[in-house]
This record gives structure tokens, sequence and C-alpha cells, in this order.
């Protein structure tokens, strides 16, 4: 599994607001933090990334959808009288 060390950007998390670097770890998000302790990382992984000052997201995920707009891209699809969604097959 490769390890990742990210520096030098802006990272969006809410466990640390102003956290400047984040470590990957295969597919997961190991650590964020201050680039001060970002360097203490830096000798253990495999790669690092200087990111210059880019925005890094690792916790965005857009859960919402517009229904609306779903089922009208779905042609056909007739839930009016549906009481749950297993009785909105067509």
């Amino acid at each position: 599994m490769t390890t990742t060390l990210y520096r030098n950007g802006r990272v969006y998390s809410p466990v640390d607001p102003f956290a400047t670097a984040m470590l990957v770890d295969g597919d997961r998000v190991a650590w964020v933090g201050s680039e001060g302790a970002a360097s203490a990382h830096a000798d253990s992984v495999d790669e690092v990334i200087d990111v210059g000052d880019a925005m890094i997201a690792p916790a965005f995920v857009d859960a919402h959808v517009h229904l609306t707009d779903t089922l009208l891209a779905v042609d056909g699809l007739e839930i009016t009288d549906a009481t749950d969604r297993s009785e909105g097959h067509t």
C-alpha cells in the first residue's frame, strides 16, 4: 500500500480547520495537520507532493439530490400513488 503526503495546501477538514497537509495511506486519509507536523511524516512516506496552495477537500461529499430533476430524467417512472420505494417500478 502506498503512502502519500500532500503538503503546502489548504485542507478543508472539520478535524483541523487550519490544516495545510494531509497523509493518505492507500485509499484512506490517515492524518491532516500543519506543515510543522507534516515534516515528522515526510521521511516515512512513499511520496511527498507539494500541492502549491491548492485546496484539498478529503471529506467533501455532495450527498444531496434534486428529486424532481432526477425523476424527470427517468422517463416513465410513475410514483404518484406509491406508498414506499418498492412500488416505484415501471
